[in-house]
């Protein structure tokens, strides 16, 4: 009997060893995934901007552009109807000075080069000059679109077509100052003053310059674009 005893003493005693831990129910929340940090998603950003694969004046452009502050994403090449597409699209999100830009804004790293060159030399500084602040955001009403100018059936195919153009039409300022292409303003006020150092500097980075008065098809907004014409002639009206 005493054996006996000692035998289910041994049994209980092995079964209590083998019983797990208490542990509180605290410790059963899954602990959440770390957000990824400022310098994590800047690494993200340069691997979808890779060179690799590219041609030299491409890499030489892109490289060019994130050394004036400009945030882009590489995307996938274009290809549209007819002559419609681009090679190697960027989809450009913040101009330099961090100015931003309202949209998905699709173009060439050439046109680009020239839109944050304009922003930089020509708008960051009528922004100050004529406000005393800073320029926050450009509304930007079409950049890659497959179509013919202006739509109309028939006619030579649009530099938007190629990611070659860009319109512009609103001007958001840091304190609250939004200057609208499309409105009517008096003469020799900051906002007319504004606009027309934008357009008339245009030429200095584009090949073509539109705006309201050049026709029916430009009265809200500028157009502008970088086609290659002959004899190096640009158009501004």
């Amino acid at each position: 009997m005493k054996r006996m005893l000692l035998n289910c003493f041994a049994l209980v005693a092995g079964a209590l060893l083998v019983l797990p831990t208490p542990v509180n129910a605290q410790d059963y929340i899954p602990v959440p995934t770390p957000r990824p940090t400022a310098t994590e998603q800047l690494g993200d950003l340069l691997k979808s901007t890779s060179l690799s694969g590219l041609p030299e004046e491409e890499k030489a452009c892109r490289k060019r552009l994130r050394q004036k502050g400009v945030r882009f994403k590489a995307i996938e090449q274009i290809s549209g109807d007819g002559e419609c597409g681009i090679e190697y699209p960027l989809d450009i999100g913040v101009l330099p000075g961090g100015v931003k830009l309202s949209g998905r804004t699709i173009l060439n790293c050439d046109a680009g080069e020239a839109l944050a060159d304009w922003t930089a030399g020509v708008a960051a500084g009528a922004a100050r000059e004529q406000f005393q602040t800073t320029l926050k955001r450009i509304d930007q009403y079409a950049s890659y679109d497959c179509r013919t100018r202006n739509n109309r059936p028939g006619a030579k195919i649009s530099q938007h077509s190629l990611g070659n153009a860009i319109d512009l039409g609103r001007f958001h300022m840091k304190d609250g100052t939004v200057v609208d292409v499309a409105t009517s303003l008096p003469a020799d006020t900051p906002e007319q003053r504004f606009l027309k150092t934008l357009r008339d500097a245009g030429c200095t980075f584009f090949t073509t310059v539109l705006g309201p008065g050049s026709d029916v098809h430009h009265h809200d907004h500028f157009h502008f674009d970088i086609i290659s014409r002959r004899n190096g002639y640009r158009y501004c009206k």
